[in-house]
Formats: structure tokens, sequence, C-alpha cells
């Protein structure tokens, strides 16, 4: 049934609108201006029925009921999500509310979509309808790729739909987000084509190559059955280095966590010369840019390869003379600092190098050792 709200809440809301209702805009700058004016007030707010009621109150003013469910989305437990989760889903679904509002309130029912089909269902709803508006679709989406959903083609249809800004290009990647998360049997296969098909460093292809680690996690023994498929193309994106380079980044450290001794070859090529100062990029039939020389370094620490020690090593003595580099020098000299000793990524692969020769000599040891992320 209907719940009572205290007269004492209502006060309350009624002194907060006040203070909203100073500022007259709805636009982001508006709920920021507000937002400053009432965060610790709105924080001291308790989650409970009422308030929950209050969300879904249209004679409040909507920018309120929004920032409510903004400052709570971080304070609130995922246990009291679940337990309002009806009314909040009410609120979801109800096409009168105000799309920003039901946009916030998606994300907040975010923690108990893994645990609840029903908000896995309701988000799965809003995401299909055809009249749902951008706000809302953004933060549902965003959601399901968290969670995952059954139906397929309706990622299809996220993902094939035109890029009008880059939100519709977010909505796609977070549908292929949702495939490795789905129970369709169908999804796993929809990932890896996705994978196999896209152009290389395109945003789809470097999300299928993040969420191929989450099929290796979730579904071992469908990873089994696709492991020596998958391998060889992994391989082939890690030693292509006509292109920036993201998906041969990414590529590499999953097959780094993989354990796959192949890699460690086409990553050391990463570290031939590239012939442009400040290089940032990959050279076809050269060397790698300054970033796939830093992941390279992480790479071979986590690999644990004796080898990788002197492939470093030279990296850091030729490191002066590096155009990849040298670009820092001016500025370092600039700010009294030496360069190359207290350039920050001289420093990283002198950490990184030092972090490998530990993990060899405990291996030399027998004792045992957990790479780092860093």
């Amino acid at each position: 049934g209907e719940v009572k709200v205290s007269a004492s809440l209502r006060k309350k809301i009624r002194n907060l609108e006040k203070i909203a209702a100073e500022e007259k805009g709805q636009d982001d700058a508006a709920l920021e201006r507000i937002l400053g004016k009432l965060w610790l007030k709105l924080g001291l707010l308790r989650f409970n029925e009422e308030l929950v009621e209050i969300l879904g109150d249209r004679s409040v003013d909507w920018r309120l009921r929004t920032l409510i469910v903004v400052v709570k989305r971080e304070t609130t437990t995922g246990r009291k999500k679940r337990r309002y989760l009806p009314a909040l889903v009410g609120i979801l679904e109800n096409k009168t509310q105000h799309a920003r509002l039901r946009g916030a309130v998606a994300s907040f029912v975010g923690e108990a979509v893994e645990d609840s089909e029903e908000a896995r269902e309701a988000l799965s709803r809003i995401v299909s309808d055809p009249e749902t508006p951008s706000e809302v679709l953004q933060s549902a989406m965003a959601q399901l790729g968290v969670a995952g959903t059954d139906d397929i083609d309706l990622l299809l249809t996220l993902m094939n739909r035109p890029h009008r800004d880059p939100n519709d290009l977010g909505m796609g990647m977070n549908a292929i987000r949702a495939l490795c998360r789905s129970k369709n049997p169908r999804a796993i296969d929809l990932l890896v084509k996705i994978f196999e098909e896209t152009p290389p460093d395109s945003f789809y292809n470097v999300t299928a190559i993040r969420q191929l680690n989450c099929v290796r996690n979730r579904h071992p023994g469908k990873w089994a059955e696709l492991e020596p498929r998958l391998v060889p193309r992994l391989l082939m994106l890690v030693d292509d280095r006509s292109r920036i380079g993201a998906s041969r980044n990414e590529s590499a450290e999953l097959l780094v966590k993989m354990g796959v001794k192949e890699v460690y070859e086409p990553i050391t090529r990463w570290f031939l010369p590239s012939g442009k100062e400040g290089g940032q990029f990959a050279v076809e039939g050269g060397g790698g840019g300054g970033t796939d020389v830093t992941f390279g370094a992480k790479f071979l620490a986590d690999l644990c390869d004796e080898r990788g020690i002197k492939v470093l090593e030279e990296v850091l003595a030729k490191y002066p003379t590096d155009p990849r580099w040298t670009v820092n020098a001016p500025y370092l000299k600039k700010n009294n600092m030496r360069f190359p000793e207290d350039d920050y990524y001289y420093k990283l692969i002198q950490e990184r190098l030092n972090r490998l020769k530990e993990c060899v000599e405990k291996r030399r040891k027998g004792e045992k050792w957990g790479a780092r992320k860093k």
C-alpha cells in the first residue's frame, strides 16, 4: 500500500526545495550548483521507505529528487537497495517521471542487478523500449554491461545502431560487456565473432579483448574449447605495429595472464627503435611507441622470464638518446631535474626491471611469486 510520509520529513523536503528553487536552470550546471548547496543536507537524510516514497512523488522538484538519488547511491548498501527494489523499479519504469531521475535510479539499482532477476528484467525492458529517452537508456545499458542480459538480439541492435554521439558508442561497448555475463548460449560465440571481425584498435575490438578475459574467468570449460582458436590471433595482434596499439597492448596483457610463453618474443620487438621524437605510436617494421615500451616492461616482469632482464637493461641504457624520451629532457632541465634519472617513465621501467629481477631470484630459490599490477 501507499507509504505515509511523516510531517517532519515533508518539512525537510520543503525546506530543501526552497534552496533548490534559488536555481532556475535545469541543465547540468544548475544541478551541480544545487548539489553544492545541498550535499551535506542530502547526505543526512535516512534512506528508508518514506524517502523512497518521496523519490516517486512528482509534486516534489525532480531536480531535488534526482540529487537525492545521486548522493544516496554512494552511501546506501546493496542490501537496502534490494529491500526497496520494487518501488525503485516502479520509478524507473514510470514514463511520466523525468528522464534524468529515471536515469539516476537506473544507476542507483546497479548494485542489485547481478543478484536480482527482477532488476535485470526491468533494465532489459527499459533498454528494449524504443521510446526510452537517451538519459535513461545510457544509465540502464551501463548497468546491463555489468550484469549481462539474455536478449542477444537486443544487444546486437544496440551495437549496430548509428553512432550519433559518444553515448551511442558507449552503449554499444556496454552491450559487448554484457555478453560474457549473459546466460544465452549464443553470447560467447558472438563475443568471439566481434573480436575476430572488428578492426584492431576500434573501441569494439578492444572491449571484446577485455571481455575474453571475463570468459576465461567465468566460463573455463568454454574457454578451454576456444583457446586454441584465439591464441594465434592474439599473438598476431601483439606483433602488429602498423596501428596505434590499444588492441596490441590488451592482447599482450591477456596472453600474459594466460601464461602463454610465446608472447615474449613479439613483446621484445616493441623495444626496437621507433625513430620518432616523442613518439607514442608504433612504427610498422620498427619499434613500438613510448606506451608500448612501458607496458612491455610490465608484461616482461609479469612473465618472469630471465631473458627480459637484459632487454630492459638495454632499454634503460639507450634511454638518454632514445627519441621516444628525449622530448622530455628540456622540461626536466627547466625544472632543475636530471634526465633521464628523474624522468617518470625511466623510473617506471627501472622499477619493473627490479621487479623482474626479484621474481627471477625467487624462482631460482623455489619461492612463490605473485605478479603485481603496477
